[in-house]
């Protein structure tokens, strides 16, 4: 019985390196995202951009690949449902005419429905990128492992969020102006550099 408790509680290699690699794509794939959400308030049309571009490829990809065993849900019709949700967020804003990139000024509804299209596309890529880069992934069967992958990825992303609002803390006006960002009103100057031109 205890040896039972013992194999169940102890996590395999591979469910260790599928672990780690999962936790470290993921959280990085949505600190980018929640950082400049927490220094604008917006999500840029370039982090929408990419979120079409991957899905798109990725969907189209999955079209052309026959069904395996390790890319069973990436082949699933819910799979690719998730997939081609970006391209019909394109084609309405398209055809109303409304800003793609909208921070919840104007049309809450399209803001909203932003969100949640990334919200739900975005993770779902990056889980097609480890399936595809570590077959191992499917083995991540450890409940403790499976919850713990969201639990450092919502952390980032709350992290990310977290300082990006509090950015002077972090960085200065010079910082963003010398990386070719926007500089926010409220960023701290330079003692270095002076007053930095807007």
């Amino acid at each position: 019985m205890e040896a039972a408790i013992n194999s169940q509680s102890r996590v395999r290699p591979e469910e260790a390196r599928a672990f780690v690699l999962s936790a470290i794509v993921l959280s990085t794939g949505v600190f980018g995202i929640a950082f400049w959400y927490g220094v604008f308030g917006t999500v840029f049309f370039e982090q929408l951009f990419y979120v079409w571009v991957a899905s798109t490829v990725a969907l189209i990809a999955s079209l052309f690949v026959p069904p395996i065993d390790a890319l069973p849900k990436f082949m699933s019709w819910r799979g690719r449902f998730v997939l081609v949700l970006p391209s019909a967020l394109m084609l309405t804003t398209a055809l109303q005419g409304t800003d793609l990139a909208t921070t919840g000024q104007g049309d809450w509804l399209v803001w909203g429905l932003n969100m949640a299209i990334i919200a739900i596309t975005l993770p779902y890529l990056l889980y097609v990128v480890i399936l595809v880069a570590v077959p191992d992934i499917d083995r991540l069967t450890h409940p403790r492992l499976r919850f713990g992958v969201f639990a450092i990825t919502g952390l980032i992303a709350l992290a990310g969020y977290e300082i990006g609002v509090h950015h002077p803390r972090f960085l200065t006006c010079y910082d963003f102006k010398v990386s070719g960002s926007n500089i926010p009103d409220n960023c701290r100057p330079s003692p270095a550099f002076g007053a930095v031109e807007r």
